[in-house]
């Protein structure tokens, strides 16, 4: 019976000593160690023979010593079964390492204390960890002009942050474990936005875009969306990091400046009524396509209201034409015929003559007029206003 007791004993040892990330010793009824192994000499740095018989404050920190916790945390095993902790640990060396320790208490027939088992592993990377990331965390809850979340791969939210919980209004509770279509506007969501989004996110290896989000109220904002994928060691996607902002006050700015350009563009190519069935458009600085389409539009705008007849552009304010400049002004003319106005051009100075002359355009039968004086003239005998000399020439034959 003895060999056996002995046989398992030695089996129980070999498995003990086969631990090699863990420490695993027994020590007495008074804290002293009585076992030691690879494991523990590893990790802590002594060999058996130097720390065999010493007591277990030897790997304790000198502030625990003096405040009594190597025999206070003995008496919690004792007492209720098992003591479980995490604190600073000593090695041999003097080094210091995060440790989780679980001290169980040994006992014989009717209760009697024979002893501990103390198991020890180091946990200074997972702390370490840890302690990184609770800086992030913090360095999160210091943005709050920003939304900064967590998505898995599916798109659950899996992270808020206190930017995102102002942008959107949600708590936490309220929000993490909920797909982030919950942010899209109804029409998005239904047209699969967000699972695109994620995916041109992994292609591209990260997305920016604008539009529209909704608030916990269901009030809409303009916003910006950047969507970049975590990836793990091997390059497997395991979730996305979206940081997102309030731009509507930019956008509302933006679109301000704009009417305000339009407006700018109104006034620059006012068309004025100066007679009956007269009008006159004054072109100043350059003409580009999209203001000339809007030149074109007002001009005939004010034929169809005012049912003009005649219809002076006046070019004196351009400062040079050229094969464009002159295109554009040939479709404005021949939208004004087609609603029923006949167009003169005024303000052909000499070398703007020479000009299209040279570059070969041809303006057709288009009336024109040295200055605004004589167009008026001839639109005035035009529409039967007054008897004016007929001087009716082509652009070409100024000079």
């Amino acid at each position: 019976m003895q060999v056996a007791v002995d046989g398992e004993l030695a089996f129980y040892q070999q498995m003990i000593d086969s631990i090699s990330d863990y420490e695993v010793i027994r020590l007495d009824d008074t804290g002293h160690v009585r076992t030691w192994h690879e494991g523990a000499a590893r990790l802590s740095g002594y060999s058996a023979d130097e720390v065999i018989g010493r007591p277990n404050s030897v790997f304790y920190p000198e502030e625990d010593i003096k405040a009594g916790k190597p025999a206070q945390d003995l008496k919690t095993a004792a007492e209720t079964g098992r003591c479980v902790m995490e604190g600073w640990r000593v090695r041999k060396d003097g080094t210091r390492f995060w440790a989780s320790i679980t001290l169980t208490p040994i006992r014989g027939h009717g209760g009697t204390l024979h002893g501990y088992v103390r198991v020890t592993r180091d946990h200074s990377d997972r702390r370490d960890q840890e302690l990184e990331m609770r800086a992030v965390e913090r360095m999160l809850d210091a943005i709050t002009d920003y939304e900064v979340i967590r998505l898995d791969t599916e798109g659950v939210i899996r992270s808020w942050s206190p930017g995102a919980e102002k942008l959107k209004r949600y708590k936490a509770s309220e929000i993490v474990g909920h797909h982030v279509s919950a942010f899209y506007p109804e029409d998005d969501v239904r047209n699969g936005v967000p699972e695109r989004e994620m995916a041109k996110a992994v292609r591209q290896g990260r997305l920016e875009t604008e539009g529209w989000r909704v608030r916990k109220d269901g009030s809409r904002f303009w916003g910006s969306t950047i969507i970049s994928p975590i990836r793990d060691d091997s390059e497997e996607v395991i979730g996305f990091v979206s940081v997102g902002r309030d731009l509507s006050e930019r956008r509302a700015q933006e679109q301000l400046l704009q009417r305000q350009q339009e407006e700018i563009l109104e006034l620059s190519t006012p068309v004025i009524q100066v007679w009956d069935k007269v009008l006159v458009l004054p072109i100043i600085g350059t003409l580009d396509s999209a203001r000339a389409a809007r030149l074109t539009e007002g001009l005939l705008d004010k034929v169809t209201y005012y049912q003009a007849e005649v219809a002076i552009l006046d070019v004196s304010g351009v400062p040079a034409v050229d094969t464009e400049v002159a295109q554009h002004l040939l479709k404005t003319v021949e939208a004004a015929r087609l609603m029923g106005a006949t167009s003169i051009l005024s303000g052909v100075r000499p070398e703007t003559a020479q000009a299209i002359v040279h570059l070969g355009i041809d303006l057709g039968s288009l009336r024109s007029r040295s200055n605004l004086r004589e167009a008026l003239q001839l639109a005035l005998m035009m529409v039967g206003a007054a008897p004016v000399r007929d001087r009716d020439t082509p652009v070409a034959s100024h000079g």
